[in-house]
């Protein structure tokens, strides 16, 4: 091997360490803490598949996965509620950490004896919760859930409504929200960031 063919190589092989090196780096730095949310959340306490009002303050300690729909719901809560339950079986054992909640918009007609194999046929960590109408204003006012009546001829009414599932943490505040752009693979980075804390 002549001289120059030795430099090129050493030089090659010096610049490919440098990159590697800096990518390496990339990955090892830590991450920011993720922000939190002040504009969203708040304490709340309502009716629950528990069999007793159960409130927010219950899941300290743990992240909470958090959604309002409607069991009624023909395409976005199902769509919501997979989506939720295919990031727990992407956290594996951690998903243990995880509690997963679905508080309706629709208390008239979800019960909680219908909310409970509803949300259970999804995952069965989940809770359901159904209060009053007053109640259920009040708590999508924290969480500034949009959702609005909409009568229908198939099944007499349904709500158009926002699909945002809030990640909360182990305090109770609302730490991200996943539009339903979000991947799994991004909730799961995102919940294993906050795990991490």
């Amino acid at each position: 091997m002549s001289r120059a063919s030795a430099l090129l190589i050493a030089a090659l092989l010096l610049g490919a360490g440098i990159v590697a090196a800096s990518f390496a780096g990339t990955l090892l730095a830590p991450q920011p803490p993720l922000p939190v949310l002040d504009a969203l959340g708040g304490e709340f306490s309502l009716p629950s598949t528990l069999g007793r009002d159960t409130a927010l303050a219950e899941f300290r300690g743990r992240l909470v996965l958090l959604n309002f729909g409607f069991a009624s719901c023909p395409d976005v809560c199902p769509t919501a509620l997979t989506r939720m339950r295919e990031a727990l079986h992407g956290l594996g054992e951690d998903a243990d950490a995880v509690q997963p909640l679905f508080v309706t918009i629709d208390p008239a007609r979800d019960t909680l004896e219908k909310l409970k194999p509803y949300v259970e046929f999804f995952h069965p960590a989940f809770v359901a919760m159904s209060g009053t109408p007053e109640a259920t204003r009040a708590v999508t006012g924290l969480f500034k859930v949009y959702y609005e009546r909409e009568e229908s001829p198939q099944r007499g009414y349904g709500f158009a409504h926002s699909d945002q599932i809030y990640l909360l943490d182990r305090e109770g505040r609302v730490r991200a929200t996943f539009a339903n752009t979000a991947t799994t693979r991004e909730m799961v980075a995102t919940m294993r960031r906050l795990l991490a804390e």
